[in-house]
């Protein structure tokens, strides 16, 4: 009989959160107690390596590049000055792409650190150098009118054109002065040419998705048009966008201090409220972020929330007192990395 009992009582467990899952509820949610990882020194936005294992951390400030496998050891990626902010895996997890500035100028460069922690500088120094964008194609950044993809080791994969309407002679030249001097002479520049000249033909300009000068978030089709992402009225302005893992959505912190998640299929995007520094679960179902209030200066307090991707409900993680902040979803949706006051945790995840 007691039996009997328990395996109809786990059956009625089991069948609570099927119904909790298939419904969106955040009944089910548990974050576990987290657990400090052994680690010297002051560390800020973890970010979980696609491929498991390992975080990439800023230093204080987002001063340096830190790779730590979460056992105590710890790499320096780089000791450049913003190579902590707002840095990117590379989607097998092999390469981090970060900036660098140059040392006598105010131009920037996107490099490229392997697991052995050698960088590669991949991009010529750009005054207006934004985050680095990191897909299934390379690296993709702005240059004049054009969005450039490169590889790992800097080769031009992909062009997209931002102004159709100019001749071709004019986008090439305009180009070539922004592109590393290796990738425009001789053989490599006549190669370049053939791109934009073979994109072009077959229209083949891929779509691209861009924070630009102006603080708005640009999507760009194949024939180069032009269109915001998100736009909504009295925010002037967005941080770069966060890319859900399934693709098609992104979350981005706006300047009125929501959080909205953006979807280039629709102009309405969903306001899930106060919040920053967005993680994507690994089926982009939710969104783990901050939510923070302050005086002005300084922050007071700030806690962990979750919400579903399209704002049906939010749910308070976290209350503990302490300001906990740039939580990372590790891509197996187990665990959830955050940091207090310089030191990274690890707590377990359940949904």
């Amino acid at each position: 009989m007691t039996r009997a009992r328990g395996y109809l009582t786990r059956m009625l467990i089991g069948s609570v959160l099927a119904a909790v899952a298939a419904t969106g509820s955040a009944g089910a949610v548990q974050l576990g107690e987290g657990t400090p990882l052994p680690l010297e020194g002051y560390f800020t936005a973890p970010l979980w390596s696609p491929a498991g294992g390992g975080l990439a951390l800023a230093g204080e400030n987002f001063q340096g590049l830190y790779y730590t496998d979460m056992l105590g050891n710890l790499m320096t990626v780089s000791d450049a000055a913003l190579a902590g902010w707002r840095f990117n895996w590379s989607p097998d997890g092999q390469h981090l792409a970060y900036r660098a500035r140059e040392d006598e100028g105010s131009g920037m460069a996107l490099m490229v650190a392997g697991t052995d922690g050698e960088s590669k500088q991949v991009t010529p120094y750009l005054n207006d150098m934004f985050p680095p964008k990191w897909g299934k194609d390379g690296l993709t950044y702005r240059s004049g009118d054009e969005l450039v993809t490169v590889d790992k080791d800097g080769k031009v994969t992909k062009v997209r054109s931002l102004s159709q309407g100019r001749g071709m002679l004019s986008r090439i030249a305009s180009i070539a002065g922004s592109l590393m001097l290796g990738h425009v002479t001789g053989a490599t520049f006549t190669a370049f040419g053939a791109l934009l000249s073979s994109q072009a033909l077959d229209g083949k300009q891929g779509k691209g998705v861009f924070l630009g000068p102006d603080n708005q978030i640009w999507t760009v089709d194949e024939a180069g048009k032009l269109k915001k992402l998100i736009d909504v009225e009295n925010v002037a302005g967005y941080t770069d966008p966060v890319e859900s893992p399934d693709g098609g959505k992104y979350a981005t912190h706006g300047f009125d201090g929501n959080l909205y998640i953006a979807d280039p299929k629709s102009d309405q995007p969903v306001n899930l409220g106060a919040g920053s520094n967005p993680t994507w679960s690994p089926d982009g179902r939710y969104v783990i972020f901050e939510r923070t209030t302050d005086d002005g200066q300084r922050i007071l307090t700030s806690d962990l929330w979750m919400a579903s991707w399209d704002g049906s409900w939010v749910y308070q993680l976290t209350s503990t007192g302490v300001i906990e902040g740039y939580p990372s979803w590790s891509p197996d949706g187990s665990w959830i990395a955050y940091v207090i006051d310089g030191v990274v945790y690890i707590a377990p995840i359940e949904i």
